[in-house]
């Protein structure tokens, strides 16, 4: 398939079958849409959530041969954050190789952080399928690894480290909100903003709970590094 040709050459993977790949890129709105479709990148997606969480592991306890478990778990929860793989998805320019329903594609899907998270975990996952874990590893290492190495103390926990800035300012207790819940029960999608003080931030995720922490992370960049 010509159309995933340059794709292939930015993540540095070939795929062996290529219906693996164009499976991983499919958004649950276009098959959707397309009822002759087989298949979307959800269990794909199930897949990549695993194998990234394997990998993530296992290099922490290398690049980080002294940290207790408490720690490592911090490391490893700020670098599955929906921010941090959506930032990875984004340097590969995965939103412009989506397939979507027209519907979430107007709505500007191609950019929404919780469906280039989902999109990355997919392509692990189907690299994993195709290649095996030495491909997948080649491919952690090669984009996701610098995550790990790159990852500040203040966003392991960035909720936490904002509230601590604000009520350092004076600001307050950061307030969280719900502004908007889309999608299926199966797939839940959350849009939250936090207010602190005359500052407002906004994040997205596949829980009420994720969404805060994107809002958090971006609100941490802005104020407080």
């Amino acid at each position: 398939m010509k159309e995933f040709q340059g794709l292939e050459k930015r993540i540095g993977y070939r795929f062996k079958d290529k219906q693996l790949l164009k499976a991983s890129l499919t958004h649950p709105s276009y098959r959707y849409e397309n009822p002759d479709v087989e298949s979307d990148n959800q269990r794909l997606e199930f897949l990549g959530d695993s194998v990234l969480g394997l990998l993530a592991a296992d290099a922490l306890m290398k690049v980080h041969p002294e940290a207790p478990e408490g720690e490592l778990t911090k490391f490893k929860s700020a670098l599955a954050s929906g921010a941090s793989l959506a930032r990875v998805a984004a340097d590969l320019d995965l939103g412009g190789s989506l397939r979507m329903g027209r519907g979430e594609e107007a709505a500007g899907g191609a950019e929404r952080e919780s469906n280039l998270e989902d999109a990355l975990e997919a392509l692990i996952g189907a690299i994993w399928m195709d290649g095996g874990l030495k491909a997948v590893r080649r491919f952690f290492d090669r984009h996701i690894f610098q995550v790990l190495e790159n990852t500040e103390p203040a966003m392991l926990n960035p909720k936490g480290t904002l509230q601590e800035f604000a009520q350092k300012k004076g600001f307050g207790i950061p307030e969280y909100s719900v502004v908007e819940e889309s999608g299926p029960d199966h797939d839940r999608r959350f849009k939250v903003k936090v207010t602190v003080s005359t500052f407002v931030f906004r994040g997205d995720g596949r829980s009420r709970r994720e969404a805060e922490k994107v809002a958090a992370e971006k609100a941490v960049r802005s104020l407080v590094q």
